[in-house]
């Protein structure tokens, strides 16, 4: 049966989109391309700024890496500073675990393939040492040393937080601390053991001549050279320069202790 003018007019008036709509919709269109286009030009970046860290010194430090752009470790290193970059101004502790909390998820392939885990390192070992021997600061070769501590002791489990929390990690992270007075001569001895060349052997044994070893009190907060502390007994990572200071913090130490434990007992 025909379709009558009415009915048809109806029917055309239904598929016409107002122009609000098609204006709010292309705003939309505007925006997600500007926000890709923003992406892309913060992703090139990181790749410049990582890269230029990797070349660094003419020395390799025994760490050879060649890889292209499309390469998965690239993509990986892409992330690795993009979000570290996001969350510069947060605290070294939380800003590795959330960025290698956020990049076990979206690079799983990754973390599972021996062979990329450990060109990750490679360049991240190149990447500290560099920074290292430019003096560049502590902040970058500190955090670069906590996110290689943790690739290194990836065992395959689902759970990367068991492996942040785990006591062979978080040991080194708590002695690697930015607001240590040693953190300097525990940088370049992390990075030292790890190369095969000489590159920061006249620095670590500078810094090992003039920077006691010392870690901080978890209550007080005051520096105490690292032999005079004691550690929790229970989860053998809290450190208190007196049985005082360990007895006043045990409220706040408590939950924490317990949570150490428990991942300490996990990994064996």
């Amino acid at each position: 049966m025909p379709m009558s003018i009415s009915t048809h007019q109806s029917l055309l008036n239904t598929n016409i989109m107002p122009a609000s709509s098609r204006k709010r919709n292309k705003g939309k269109e505007r925006k997600a391309k500007q926000q890709a286009k923003k992406e892309e030009s913060e992703r090139a970046d990181a790749r410049i700024f990582w890269r230029g860290w990797v070349k660094g010194a003419e020395c390799d430090h025994g760490c050879v890496v060649m890889l292209s752009d499309d390469h998965p470790v690239s993509s990986f290193m892409d992330t690795f500073h993009l979000i570290l970059h996001h969350k510069r101004s947060e605290t070294i502790d939380h800003v590795v675990s959330q960025t290698l909390g956020e990049l076990f998820k979206s690079h799983k392939q990754l973390w599972n393939n021996e062979d990329y885990r450990r060109l990750v390192l490679d360049i991240l070992v190149r990447i500290g040492t560099n920074a290292l021997l430019c003096e560049a600061g502590t902040n970058l070769p500190v955090c670069t040393a906590h996110c290689i501590k943790i690739l290194e002791y990836y065992d395959g489990t689902d759970d990367i937080n068991s492996v942040m929390n785990s006591r062979v990690v978080i040991l080194k992270r708590r002695d690697l601390n930015p607001r240590a007075s040693s953190i300097k001569r525990d940088t370049l001895k992390f990075f030292r053991k790890r190369i095969s060349c000489k590159c920061l052997k006249k620095m670590h044994l500078e810094a090992r001549k003039t920077e006691p070893k010392t870690g901080k009190c978890f209550h007080c907060k005051v520096q105490k050279e690292r032999v005079s502390l004691s550690v929790c007994s229970q989860c053998m990572v809290h450190q208190y320069c007196s049985r005082e200071c360990q007895v006043a913090n045990w409220s706040a130490h408590e939950r924490h202790c317990g949570i150490l434990v428990h991942h300490h007992k996990l990994k064996g």
